[in-house]
């Protein structure tokens, strides 16, 4: 022997300068990003989901249409009248004035009074409308249940705002009848005054006396304001010629025009309703789609990628529906399981099938694969060790706590175990496990013979963080998970291969049930892909 020390051999890798990022180990491109939506993501949401938004698309057409005779558009009536302002007087100004006074609520209270309407001012502000159609045109618009109703209601708006109008103008007149008054009084005192003085108010002998100058002002300010009145009586006879131009008729709509404009209303109001609603629902869930994020998060390699098998009821407890056994569907997921079945393990080969979010079809895939090697020749021993107690149903087992046998030819058969895990570890999903992996003194004389003559061992179980995955490798030690796409949260996916895992089981293969059709990742595991990229980089730099 030599004297030297033991030394631990250098096993460091190889150093790597990986400046063109060939070897980054990067999420698919359809996972949720942590800072910025791509193009690509919303895409493939609304491809994956396109029954949704098209679904609500015709919905919303069907709305549409529907709208057109439950909810009739109302009968619109209009109405125009031809008005005259002031000389030098800006058109566009006294048109908006008059729009103003047409919708002020004195006109609306005095329509009300006058047909008797059952509504409040704003209310019927919201049945009409007045608009400018040019600098001395004025539209008004009145909807109505019916042609008739709204026909008459046009007409006596445009009636009320005449007279309306009219009142205003002949208010413009009041201050200068008071200034008349006013300068009358002036003149009247100012003559007085003159009087006074020994002079005559028509004639006068003195203009330039303080009375004289006092009488002359007077007679200018009263002469003014009687020009001023004038004028403004000429103006206001004027603007008072304003009149009716087309009497109130209903407005001609195009049935067809209608028809199409609410469908196409629903049309686009559906999908973009369905459109918000999938981009929305794509940012905010955390379910995984593509096998590549479904192999990050479970720690393993999506093997297999199959539609969901037909969810047909099954016509009596004890027997498989032939169409199922037989689909296509379900015979590639009965010969991938069968291939991840050590045959050279001992002492009895096992395998543990775990279902994250479909019972059913995991179901379906265990009793289809036991069925096909007890007719191969194997005696088969199946544990169904879910909640659900599904596996055990379709083998013919229904009492939780029972081990029944199912004969499928001479000298071969199915033993099924169907664990009660309110019984206790002895008769529940736990096994006490002598040195060679079989039960010992578990309890049950049925379970211990069925181990002893079983060429293979199937379980089924649905984890569940409370209970976790130890006594499911009582059982095996190798597990499938079976995972629907687009059904589980990246934290259930997580926490069951973490289950699997911690309670020594080693995940040999993941299917993915119902595969997103837009998916074009691979599914390889983040710590696979990292050891064949290891091995490549020793491989280029030996």
């Amino acid at each position: 022997m030599s004297n030297q020390p033991y030394t631990e051999p250098d096993v460091r890798e190889p150093v790597w300068a990986d400046d063109d990022g060939l070897f980054d180990n990067e999420k698919s491109a359809a996972f949720p990003p942590d800072t910025l939506v791509t193009f690509r993501f919303i895409r493939d949401a609304l491809r994956r989901h396109l029954r949704i938004w098209l679904v609500l698309a015709v919905v919303g057409l069907a709305g549409g249409l529907a709208s057109t005779v439950v909810v009739p558009a109302p009968s619109t009536s209009q109405t125009r009248l031809l008005l005259t302002h002031r000389d030098g007087e800006d058109p566009t100004k006294a048109m908006a004035t008059d729009v103003s006074l047409a919708t002020t609520h004195t006109v609306a209270q005095r329509v009300i009074s006058l047909l008797k309407l059952p509504v409040t001012q704003d209310d019927l502000l919201k049945q009409y409308t007045a608009a400018a159609s040019t600098d001395r045109v004025l539209e008004i618009t009145a909807k109505a249940k019916t042609d008739g109703e709204s026909t008459r209601l046009a007409t006596v708006i445009a009636q009320v705002f005449l007279i309306y109008r009219k009142e205003q103008i002949a208010l413009q007149d009041a201050p200068l009848q008071r200034d008349l008054i006013s300068a009358q009084n002036d003149l009247s005192l100012a003559k007085q005054a003159v009087r006074a003085a020994g002079d005559d108010p028509d004639d006068m002998k003195r203009p330039n006396t303080a009375e004289g100058a006092r009488l002359s002002a007077a007679r200018d300010r009263d002469t003014y304001v009687r020009q001023q009145l004038l004028d403004q009586q000429v103006q206001a006879a004027r603007m008072n010629s304003s009149r009716v131009l087309d009497v109130a008729a209903p407005v001609p709509v195009s049935a067809k025009r209608t028809i199409v404009i609410n469908g196409g209303t629903g049309l686009i109001a559906g999908l973009f309703l369905g459109i918000g609603f999938v981009i929305v629902r794509a940012l905010i869930s955390d379910r995984l789609w593509k096998r590549q994020d479904i192999a990050h998060a479970l720690g393993t390699r999506v093997r297999l990628s199959v539609t969901r098998p037909a969810r047909w009821r099954l016509p009596w407890p004890a027997a498989l529906r032939r169409a199922q056994l037989q689909s296509r569907e379900n015979q590639l997921i009965v010969q991938h399981l069968d291939h991840r079945i050590f045959w050279g393990e001992r002492p009895v080969p096992s395998l543990a099938v775990v279902g994250i979010d479909d019972v059913h079809t995991c179901a379906l895939a265990v009793a289809s694969l036991a069925v096909s090697l007890a007719e191969d020749g194997k005696n088969v021993l199946v544990a169904d060790l879910t909640s659900s107690g599904r596996l055990a149903r379709m083998l013919g087992v229904k009492t939780a706590g029972t081990h029944e046998s199912q004969f499928t030819e001479p000298g071969r058969r199915i033993d099924v175990h169907l664990a009660d895990p309110a019984a206790g570890p002895a008769e529940g999903a736990y096994l006490r496990l002598a040195d060679n992996s079989r039960p010992s003194g578990s309890g049950n004389v049925a379970l211990d013979a069925s181990w002893e003559v079983a060429d293979v061992v199937l379980s089924m179980a649905d984890l569940s963080p409370e209970l976790g995955a130890d006594h499911l490798a009582t059982w095996a030690s190798h597990a499938a998970v079976l995972v629907t796409a687009g059904r589980s949260t990246t934290t259930a996916i997580q926490a069951t291969g973490e289950m699997l895992r911690l309670a020594g089981l080693e995940v040999t293969t993941a299917i993915v049930l119902r595969p997103d059709r837009t998916d074009e990742s691979v599914g390889v595991a983040e710590a696979e892909s990292g050891r064949t990229r290891a091995v490549d980089v020793e491989m280029f730099t030996r």
